[in-house]
């Protein structure tokens, strides 16, 4: 650049004037005893001045513009180099790099089942573990239920979360692995199931646990998971598609599963028609039905009305939980699952969360005022089926433990 400058400014002092001419007008610059010499070289003087000025300028501004452009070009190869780099497996953290991502074909193949052996602790009407049934149910796993006593709990006394669902995973060497939090378990479990990534625990890795100052009832310690709704397929970017079926899982967790308690439990009469139905789906004895029907049924109805407050429903909760039927409906529109020609996650996350309620008056009566009846009965009839795992194979669930 300096030699370039250099060759214009020879240049430019050749064509204005001769050397022995500038050297005039330097000294003419401060010279005021010869006024007929300034006045012959005066419109010289100028031209020159106004041609310097002019070059100063056309320096700053191409040094301003080499300036920008250097530093354009090295943010678009530094990019274009990380983009190859997440391509290959060697870049971490989040990519927008859309432009490489698939739709993957999801089923579970036979030789993935047989390597996994899964215990599911669950309560039957839980609607979280409903949405894990549905899911495993649906690709066809093979798994073991474990029902969990609701007060006493003794079945999950092993385990520091303290929640269901939970799901024990058994690897064909013996080593067991904990899967905690229901949309961390669909995630882990998808991620297995559609990637070469195979070891169970290297997967969930992929999800750290997110510690909380915010205390539970219990005393102890509020945990999430990070990354829980994503599927972990080792490349960048993210299909329409998988944008789409994220946003309806966390829809799914963060409005529509807080509506049914307050729903369900509206009213004592509807608090006790629930707690009738879930003492006799868990199968308990006469004496447990009992203790299970009228205290949760108490309690519960007394809890919906503090829910209904935190999330701040309307006077007549029915009135949400019809408008998350709309939504859910208008989202769907005339396709027959949100995921196209078979359910994508977020349909088996919504028909999970929605079964655990079927057959209570909530259920019926947003079946009668909504349109979400033919979805769901085709969700139902599809995880019924297995719809989801491999077509050479069609795996029965074991028997409740």
């Amino acid at each position: 650049m300096a030699t370039y400058m250099s060759l214009i400014s020879r240049k430019f002092v050749q064509n204005s004037c001769s050397q022995s001419l500038l050297r005039n007008i330097v000294q003419l610059k401060n010279t005021n005893h010869i006024p007929q010499l300034r006045s012959k070289y005066a419109s010289t003087y100028a031209g020159f001045n106004t041609r310097h000025r002019l070059l100063k300028t056309a320096v700053v501004v191409t040094g301003v513009a080499t300036t920008g452009l250097c530093v354009w070009y090295g943010r678009q190869k530094l990019l274009s180099l990380r983009s190859v780099a997440l391509c290959h497996g060697k870049g971490v953290g989040v990519s927008n790099y859309d432009q490489f991502a698939v739709d993957t074909p999801r089923e579970l193949l036979k030789e993935d089942a047989a390597r996994l052996k899964l215990t599911l602790y669950q309560y039957t009407t839980c609607p979280f573990c409903c949405k894990v049934r549905s899911f495993l149910d649906f690709y066809g796993f093979p798994y073991t239920i474990v029902e969990v006593d609701p007060i006493r709990r003794k079945q999950i006394k092993f385990s520091e979360y303290g929640k269901v669902p939970i799901v024990l995973c058994t690897t064909t060497d013996g080593k067991e692995v904990q899967l905690n939090d229901s949309s961390l378990i669909i995630s882990a479990l998808t991620t297995y199931m559609v990637t070469d990534n195979k070891d169970i625990t290297n997967i969930i890795s992929f999800y750290p646990v997110i510690e909380s100052e915010a205390k539970t009832k219990r005393g102890k310690k509020a945990i999430d998971y990070a990354n829980k709704l994503e599927i972990m397929l080792g490349r960048p970017g993210r299909t329409k598609r998988q944008k789409e079926e994220k946003k309806w899982r966390d829809w799914v967790d963060k409005k529509l599963i807080h509506y049914l308690a307050p729903n369900i439990y509206r009213t004592p009469s509807e608090a006790l028609q629930a707690f009738d139905y879930i003492s006799t789906q868990a199968g308990f004895s006469g004496w447990d039905q009992f203790v299970i029907k009228y205290l949760g049924a108490c309690g519960m109805y007394v809890v919906s009305k503090k829910l209904k407050k935190k999330y701040e429903l309307p006077t007549d909760v029915r009135v949400a939980l019809y408008d998350a039927g709309h939504e859910w409906v208008k989202a769907v529109g005339k396709r027959p699952f949100l995921g196209g020609e078979e359910p994508c996650l977020a349909d088996l996350n919504v028909y999970g969360v929605l079964s655990s309620i079927e057959g209570l008056n909530a259920f019926n009566d947003m079946l009668r005022e909504t349109q979400i009846g033919p979805w769901y009965y085709r969700t139902k009839a599809a995880v019924k089926s297995q719809a989801g795992a491999a077509k050479d194979r069609k795996m029965e669930n074991s028997d409740s433990v």
